[in-house]
């Protein structure tokens, strides 16, 4: 005789998660796990659990979101009258968002002898002097600068007799070393731990930036999070990418000039976009490195965006000087080769040259070498991610009618193999090349690869020329280049232009010598 069904409804009401590290048993102000229902049904022996709602394994980093908030906040409650901080003002934000009692900052010589550089003035307590001398002399040269950690903690007895720790936490190394300690911490606190250790040391040295944004700040933190500990909580990266979109909108471009190298017919025949912060003309390296850290969707979203504001800046600012259509010359735009493979940038590019504004024949995306290929698809490892990736391009060139050119040539992922088996338009090799003795010898090779196409020879761009590198223009136009990008022809700048008279004599003349 069978066994007469049972079920067994099991209710699970979890009502406060406790952080792992947290020595003092406070709670985790954080959303308490949903109400978790499991039916267990036995029929003939056989169990089965089925239940309602798949849930995420919490991430331990989720903590110290709260934590964040309040440091950013109070940051900019700090500044928000003069939009200026001092080294004092961002010492008394930590102290104040860690219930600190006080936060130096201390340098030391070789002597190994501590000073107070800078000094926190929210607790200005009469016995401040006798527990930083208490502290410094606590304070061990070779433990604070051991690299397997992100800094140590001390227990020490405040003015009161209670006992409190104190963090230190390294920010420079000798000959001018620098470190940052927090005082009066509670022990146990859910801070004496490692996360909040970078945590702190990335906020102050982010903060030390000229004209210092609140925004920039948090991004810096989220980012050595990310590179020091490896996986964040869900919202962490959210957020991540909201600060990395809302940063990436203020980005605009400028233009610098390819230059065509023959002797009597020097040109411009052709520019490369460059992305550029508005503040200072400089490249935004915080965007690429973020895009590099935090994976597909950043690259995607950083490669789409520079896509169309390039396309979108080049059309305006050609107006004035590539009236007729014959006289508009190529423009190319930077890419990394991880959207080349994504159908978001696939589609941007193909909205681009359907609203046309670019002729796909004047459109070159240039591939960086200091990047890897694709090696995954769809979370499959590729048998032959040059031959995956290779067939992607034949896709835009058959479809948009684009082309290509490999960047940064001579470093990174740089190899004979990937330039063969890509065959690009244009080849263009980075300036780190200029600095071997054996340069010329390199370029010739690879003008002598590239060239073995008969039907569709790549042209080979020699990139950052200006009037320190070692090689001629004289001996890079004997040896077959015929093309040349940096300083010496021109600076980025937000417009295009035709060669001037002046700089034409000037290039010509340098050409001969």
């Amino acid at each position: 005789m069978l066994p007469k069904e049972r079920k067994y409804k099991i209710r699970l009401e979890i009502t406060k998660v406790m952080h792992p590290l947290n020595q003092s048993q406070q709670p985790v102000n954080k959303t308490p796990l949903n109400e978790a229902i499991v039916d267990i049904v036995t029929q003939s022996g056989e169990e089965k659990i089925q239940s309602e709602q798949t849930k995420y394994l919490h991430n331990y980093l989720e903590y110290y979101e709260d934590f964040i908030d309040r440091l950013i906040t109070q940051f900019k409650l700090t500044g928000r009258d003069t939009h200026h901080y001092s080294a004092v003002d961002v010492l008394n934000t930590i102290s104040h968002s860690s219930d600190a009692d006080l936060v130096l900052v201390l340098v030391s010589d070789r002597e190994e002898k501590w000073n107070i550089k800078y000094k926190s003035n929210l607790n200005d307590h009469d016995n401040d002097e006798k527990i930083i001398t208490q502290i410094i002399s606590s304070i061990n040269f070779e433990r604070i600068f051991n690299p397997a950690y992100h800094g140590t903690y001390h227990i020490y007895q405040n003015h009161q007799n209670i006992s409190k720790a104190f963090v230190v936490l390294p920010l420079q190394e000798l000959p001018q070393a620098e470190v940052i300690v927090i005082c009066g911490l509670m022990i146990g606190s859910n801070l004496l731990v490692d996360v909040y250790g970078k945590i702190i040391s990335t906020f102050y040295q982010a903060s030390q930036q000229n004209f210092p944004k609140a925004e920039v700040i948090e991004a810096a933190i989220l980012d050595s999070l990310k590179y020091n500990f490896g996986f964040l909580s869900s919202s962490l990266y959210q957020r991540r990418f909201d600060l990395f979109y809302q940063r990436l909108k203020q980005m605009v471009v400028y233009f610098e000039p390819v230059l065509n190298l023959e002797p009597d017919d020097l040109f411009i025949s052709g520019w490369e976009a460059l992305a550029r912060n508005p503040e200072n003309h400089n490249a935004p390296t915080d965007l690429f490195t973020a895009a590099e850290l935090w994976g597909s969707r950043f690259t995607v979203e950083l490669d789409r965006y520079f896509l169309n504001i390039a396309c979108e800046s080049y059309r305006h600012a050609r107006q004035l000087t590539q009236r007729r259509a014959g006289d508009v010359v190529p423009l190319s735009v930077n890419v990394y080769p991880e959207s080349i493979v994504r159908s978001a940038y696939f589609e941007a590019v193909q909205q681009i040259v359907k609203d046309r504004i670019i002729s796909p024949r004047n459109l070159i995306l240039e591939i960086s070498e200091k990047s890897e290929l694709p090696q995954f698809d769809h979370g499959v490892r590729l048998q032959n991610p040059l031959q995956t990736f290779k067939s992607r391009l034949i896709e835009y060139v058959s479809q948009l009618k684009v082309r290509f050119a490999i960047d940064d040539f001579g470093v990174g992922y740089a190899s004979v193999s990937r330039l063969a088996g890509l065959n690009p338009s244009h080849v263009k090799i980075d300036r780190e090349l200029l600095q071997h003795h054996s340069s010329h010898i390199i370029i010739n090779f690879v003008h002598e690869l590239v060239g073995a196409n008969n039907l569709n020879p790549a042209k080979v761009i020699v990139e950052g020329i200006d009037e320190t590198v070692a090689i001629s223009l004289r001996l890079l136009r004997e040896i077959g280049v015929s093309y040349i990008q940096g300083h010496l022809v021109g600076k980025p700048q937000p417009e295009v232009y035709r060669l001037s008279q002046d700089k034409y004599d000037e290039l010509k003349k340098i050409l001969l010598q």
